[in-house]
């Protein structure tokens, strides 16, 4: 470290640059490895860890891990070409400026990533891809964005060590350029030391000049970052209200306190905005608050099949909200006849969906139940035959993964069906 801030010490006297990787460590074979340790937590602390036993969110996590570490090298870049043409030679711009580059690029990346990739291939895309419910996608994704925003926050942190070395450094740095350029045994030993303290002279109004170049850019860029906050909050204010709605259901959705004001926000949403961009996710959104987490199940199966009718199988909730009838006609509502078709429906429309083989289970259930245990058995057996290898999802009542099976063993668990009593 000493080493590292005299160099530092030297660049700032001679070149007027103060490069990032003085402060900010940006090595790979650091950036990796704690790269992978902030996306793990992320995901543990978002009860998500289950989904990297799954192939599609542990290449997504790997790739989006290189990619923050080629973000991380290239703010760090642009962060250098800016204190070079800016001749800024004091840490506490860099200090602000390479994390605010680093975290506006991931956001810009991470809604051109979202918003390129649903034009394109479709907003159930990523859902198929990945493998995952519509729920455990969004999670997932704002487990690794939000991870990268941790990392460089955790960054910052780190390097205001390194700067607080440096300015504590500094006057000794500074006192050993004096004694460098002293040679005690010349014959001109007052000439030298009136040189050193002119030189110490020239150094110290360098480096007020630099701190107050340092300080005219902070205040500025403060008061950019202030208007431009100001900015973005009256536009949303203004001409994205909806927005405000939208995740104001959310949040008193995810807080588990007040599901009725969640229920009647989503609803004022709908009716006070009717052509909002994403009114189908609002409308899935009441139907799954009145399964969920107000039990009126008779009222969430109506609006479950409101949902497909409106928006109907192609939408990127349509297979959620063909599993929840399944479920619900089920477990709750006692209508095997309705599970039957329900589940068929599933079926024919997702041969892909993540909850395919538990709808086979639905249907081995709902025939047994629906007195025609023939069927059942027929069905139980071609499940077996084709499909015992594969590994089910155990979904949570929050429709997020918590455990992976083996279907096999699922199926052995339904065999109690066909023993007699």
């Amino acid at each position: 470290m000493r080493g590292k801030i005299v160099i530092c010490y030297s660049s700032l006297m001679h070149d007027e640059i103060m490069p990032v990787a003085s402060f900010f460590e940006l090595r790979l074979k650091w950036l990796l490895p704690s790269a992978a340790v902030v996306f793990v937590a992320a995901l543990i602390m978002n009860s998500q860890k289950m989904l990297l036993q799954l192939p599609g969110p542990a290449k997504m996590a790997t790739a989006l891990i290189f990619f923050l570490a080629v973000t991380c090298h290239l703010a760090g870049y642009l962060t250098d070409k800016c204190a070079s043409h800016l001749k800024i030679s004091y840490p506490t711009v860099i200090l602000w400026l390479y994390p605010t580059i680093a975290m506006m690029f991931i956001t810009l990346s991470a809604w051109v990533f979202i918003i390129i990739s649903n034009r394109i291939f479709g907003r159930g895309f990523w859902s198929d891809w990945l493998g995952l419910t519509g729920q455990d996608t969004t999670s997932f994704f704002f487990a690794c964005f939000s991870s990268m925003i941790v990392f460089v926050a955790l960054q910052f942190a780190f390097s205001m060590i390194n700067v607080l070395r440096w300015i504590i450094d500094m006057p000794h740095n500074h006192l050993q350029t004096i004694n460098a350029s002293i040679n005690p045994f010349s014959n001109n030993v007052k000439q030298e030391i009136g040189d050193a303290l002119e030189q110490a002279k020239s150094a110290s109004e360098k480096i007020k000049e630099n701190r107050s170049r340092a300080t005219r850019l902070n205040r500025f860029a403060l008061l950019t970052m202030v208007l431009l906050a100001a900015a973005a909050g009256a536009w949303i204010v203004f001409f994205r209200p909806e927005l405000i709605l939208y995740y104001r259901a959310e949040i008193q959705l995810r807080t588990f306190l007040e599901p009725e004001s969640a229920l009647e926000t989503f609803r004022h949403l709908s009716k006070k905005y009717p052509k909002y961009r994403f009114l189908d996710t609002v409308n899935y959104r009441m139907a799954w608050i009145l399964d969920r987490r107000l039990s009126r199940f008779d009222e969430a199966a109506t609006e479950y099949e409101k949902f497909l009718k409106n928006y109907g199988t192609t939408n990127v909730w349509a297979d959620e909200a063909t599993a929840a009838l399944v479920r619900l006609n089920f477990d709750k509502l006692c209508r095997p006849g309705d599970t039957l078709f329900w589940a068929d429906e599933y079926m024919q429309k997702f041969p892909n969906g993540v909850m395919f083989l538990h709808m086979l289970l639905y249907k081995i259930r709902a025939l047994h139940k629906n007195d025609e245990p023939i069927k059942a058995m027929a069905e139980f057996e071609k499940a077996r035959t084709l499909y015992a290898n594969r590994q089910i999802q155990i979904i949570s009542s929050e429709d997020r993964m918590i455990d992976l099976i083996s279907f096999a063993d699922a199926l052995a668990a339904e065999q109690s069906l066909f023993i007699p009593e």
